[in-house]
């Protein structure tokens, strides 16, 4: 657990025992903001909320850390990437801290966990900044809640038609056997097949799988041109390393959800992930001087190369304090209905909150990996943008 201060000097690091009371809240136009980063800092995935958190305070850093003149003070609680953590941490931030917003989480689990704490509450606004599990906006549709970061739609359903368009008129569907990669497939196998294309079959891996053997077999044993993948993280590498080494790259080509080949991916993937294709709303190869500026100043005060955790916090802050400024308060209701509708210039590309369901309206990128002449061996480079792509309101009505 942490907390920050930052004042106008700069970003300050500071202590719970050095800071005394609750500085954040109310709302009011002379009180200090508190955001509340409700995001994984221990465990599989502590590296994405580490890189929210980096781009947030990013930032906060740029602007002499305020927002609209006032001081902005973060605090930092680790949800463990597990539900029971997720609510008890989020409404330890919105009750006994009086956070303003709430930034986070990574886990879809635990961000449909938290939805009855964030609604029962009704304190503060809810800025998603990872989680991308369709039903957040289904089943819960909050008046405070906004994605910066993408739905599991997104990133998969908008590469079907170019996958058979450009690729292959039948795939396999691989996926880590649990909701997210579920959904991806589903998404994605749907809408290949509105494209008029053939799915040959699905495999399903558990989480955590170390050896991808039997499964490669049967992907190569469907007969498919082509495979759309779901995998994430560390299963992203180990399967994306038995692919290569299984020789299938030489028989079919491999597509899928961005996250299978992302920045944080990359690295350990190497040249096993050459010629690959992937779609997602962010790449640092993205062609903008935004952008070329947001890589540069990352690279410069964290000595890493930006990714898309870390995009998303830095419009996580873009948006709050866009919010904040346009309505001189920090009241949950004025800044939802700032927010709603809110185009925001990102790194990304712009992207605009729909009214009807707070999810970002954004461009989506088809990327190719390639040589790289830069320290790492392969990069992505985008092939294809999709524009403005909107995602299914599944029945949400926030307008």
């Amino acid at each position: 657990m942490s907390r920050r201060k930052y004042l106008r000097a700069g970003a300050a690091v500071g202590s719970a025992a050095t800071i005394g009371g609750c500085l954040g809240g109310s709302g009011e136009s002379d009180d200090a903001l508190t955001v509340g980063y409700a995001l994984p800092f221990t465990g599989t995935y502590a590296m994405l909320g580490e890189s929210i958190v980096n781009g947030f305070e990013l930032y906060l850093t740029q602007n002499d850390g305020e927002i609209d003149g006032r001081e902005v003070e973060t605090i930092q609680r680790d949800t463990e990437g597990d539900t029971n953590r997720g609510i008890d941490v989020t409404r330890e931030l919105l009750v006994e801290e009086q956070a303003d917003v709430i930034v986070g989480p990574v886990s879809s689990a635990v961000a449909i966990a938290i939805m009855d704490t964030i609604e029962s509450e009704g304190s503060a606004i809810w800025l998603n900044a990872n989680a991308g599990d369709y039903r957040v906006t289904k089943e819960g549709c909050l008046d405070y809640h906004f994605r910066t970061s993408f739905n599991d739609w997104q990133t998969s359903a908008p590469l079907a038609e170019w996958v058979y368009e450009n690729v292959a008129d039948n795939v396999c569907l691989a996926y880590a056997d649990y909701a997210f990669g579920q959904n991806s497939k589903n998404f994605f196998g749907e809408a290949f097949k509105a494209a008029g294309g053939e799915v040959v079959g699905e495999v399903g891996a558990p989480l955590g799988t170390d050896d991808y053997s039997t499964y490669l077999g049967e992907i190569e044993n469907s007969g498919a041109d082509a495979v759309f993948s779901f995998f994430a993280g560390s299963d992203a590498v180990s399967y994306v390393s038995d692919f290569a080494d299984y020789g299938l790259d030489e028989e079919m080509t491999q597509t899928g959800s961005g996250f299978l080949l992302s920045e944080d991916t990359l690295p350990a993937q190497g040249e096993s992930a050459l010629g690959m294709y992937s779609l997602l709303h962010y790449t640092p190869a993205h062609e903008s001087e935004q952008n070329r500026t947001f890589v540069e100043n990352y690279r410069s005060a964290y000595d890493n190369t930006a990714n898309v955790y870390a995009c998303q916090g830095y419009d996580s802050a873009q948006a709050f304090a866009a919010a904040v400024e346009s309505t001189g308060s920090a009241a949950p209701d004025q800044l939802s209905d700032a927010l709603s509708g809110m185009e925001i210039e990102s790194p990304r590309g712009s992207f605009r909150f729909d009214e009807q369901t707070h999810d970002p309206i954004q461009n989506v990128y088809v990327r190719e990996v390639v040589e790289s002449d830069g320290e790492q061996a392969v990069e992505n480079q985008v092939v294809e943008t999709i524009e403005s792509v909107e995602s299914p309101s599944w029945g949400c009505d926030l307008s």
